[in-house]
């Protein structure tokens, strides 16, 4: 995993505790949102808008929908951010 990705997870960690009131250490690398940290429609969509923020990603709010876990969360945004990147060149 590169230093990049790990930052990203650890970013994407710090936002899922926020919401959930959970400490970011506790979360596993490969939490899944719904079944292990019983995360809610409501806080999956608040943790999406959050990591969109941070990132600067400009996604549509249903790409969030989609996510089911730290790892998906953590290719979303490396898949966005490469994206960004290409159509800054």
């Amino acid at each position: 995993m590169t230093r990049d990705a790990m930052e990203i997870r650890a970013r994407i960690k710090q936002i899922i505790g926020n919401v959930a009131g959970l400490d970011p250490n506790r979360i596993g690398d490969e939490a899944k949102l719904r079944d292990e940290l019983k995360l809610d429609s409501l806080s999956l969509l608040e943790i999406g808008v959050d990591v969109d923020l941070a990132f600067k990603l400009e996604l549509p709010d249903e790409k969030y929908k989609e996510i089911d876990s730290v790892p998906a969360m953590v290719s979303l945004v490396e898949g966005r951010l490469a994206e960004i990147q290409l159509q800054a060149v």
